[in-house]
């Protein structure tokens, strides 16, 4: 009774999992790595330069950020906003010079990232994407 009660379950969720979406929807489910991390950062506070293998989704919950990928301008996030930088490009993140930033980290690389040089504070200071 016990197994027909959790195949019974299994199949309900399932079933009902389909009826949330119109049209063709399919949930894509590997053996990826992700890992998420909240990081508060204080003004003026920030990353060295660094890789994540396969990319990394960065979401602004509070406050100002800025970021950069190498070769571009920088960009400010204000909350809500988010930025992407794919697999193998160097960037660096962190706050505003005037204003910490709570920032919300994924990124899909199973934990392995490569810290480079420093940010400097010209490459800090320079001016964002408009």
């Amino acid at each position: 009774m016990i197994r027909f009660g959790l195949l019974f379950f299994a199949l309900a969720v399932a079933s009902s999992a389909q009826d949330n979406f119109t049209g063709t929807a399919t949930r894509l489910e590997s053996d990826i790595h992700v890992r998420a991390a909240r990081i508060h950062f204080e003004p003026g506070a920030r990353t060295k330069w660094h890789i994540h293998e396969r990319g990394q989704l960065l979401l602004c919950e509070e406050g100002v950020a800025r970021t950069q990928v190498q070769g571009h301008p920088v960009q400010e996030l204000h909350p809500g906003e988010t930025a992407y930088v794919p697999g193998g490009v160097p960037h660096w993140h962190g706050a505003s010079a005037g204003q910490s930033t709570t920032l919300f980290s994924v990124d899909l690389n199973a934990g392995q990232t490569k810290w480079q040089d420093a940010v400097s504070e010209a490459e800090y200071k320079a001016d964002q994407k408009r």
